[in-house]
């Protein structure tokens, strides 16, 4: 049973990422911020992939009010909301949109239904996923102008803590992850961004 559901996780996550590949990319946004259309589609599946880690996390922290695991829920929760705040900018100059398509809630759905039912095999899951994922982040942020190159910075390392976090708790060390989460934010909050506060991109 448990070799069926990592099926069903591989198969949603490679139908998202075609999904996203075949995405339409705007040809005037590509000429206008002289960028190409992989850094494009790179941007736009990472947008989708924070609105569908968005939603997961409202989800699981709406569904886990007895569950040992929930402050480390709402400290992920937390990271996505501030991802929300921090890609707004960056959304609106690609013109890309950050609302959930059809396949990013498909997604997110089957993805709730599997964390409900094999938590721990979802857990892993995403622990893989998230690391395989670092490396395409940094592809990212390679192809990028240099002035957003901060905003890559962080895409990456929101990512990387993301990995290490869930790794932590699959060590059964959630609180550590909770507060390695938790002090992320706080070091990357969009207030401090703004007053000119120091920002740690690494969460340490």
């Amino acid at each position: 049973m448990s070799y069926i559901f990592k099926l069903f996780f591989i198969l949603i996550s490679t139908v998202s990422l075609a999904a996203c590949q075949f995405n339409p990319v705007s040809e005037e946004v590509v000429m206008e911020q002289k960028v190409n259309k992989e850094f494009i589609q790179l941007l736009d599946y990472e947008i989708q992939n924070r609105a569908f880690a968005l939603e997961s996390m409202r989800v699981a922290v709406k569904d886990g009010k007895d569950d040992k695991n929930l402050p480390f829920k709402k400290a992920y929760l937390a990271l996505e909301l501030l991802n929300q705040q921090r890609f707004a900018h960056i959304a609106e100059k690609y013109q890309l949109d950050m609302k959930p398509r059809l396949w990013t809630r498909t997604r997110t759905q089957i993805g709730s239904w599997v964390s409900a039912l094999m938590p721990r095999i979802a857990l892993k899951f995403i622990h893989s996923a998230t690391i395989k994922y670092v490396e395409k982040l940094k592809e990212l942020e390679s192809l990028s102008q240099q002035n957003d190159k901060d905003f890559f910075a962080y895409v990456v390392a929101q990512e990387e803590v993301q990995a290490t976090a869930v790794g932590l708790v699959l060590a059964e060390k959630n609180w550590l992850a909770t507060n390695m989460l938790n002090k992320f934010v706080s070091d990357n909050s969009v207030a401090k961004s703004i007053s000119g506060g120091k920002r740690n991109l690494h969460g340490g």
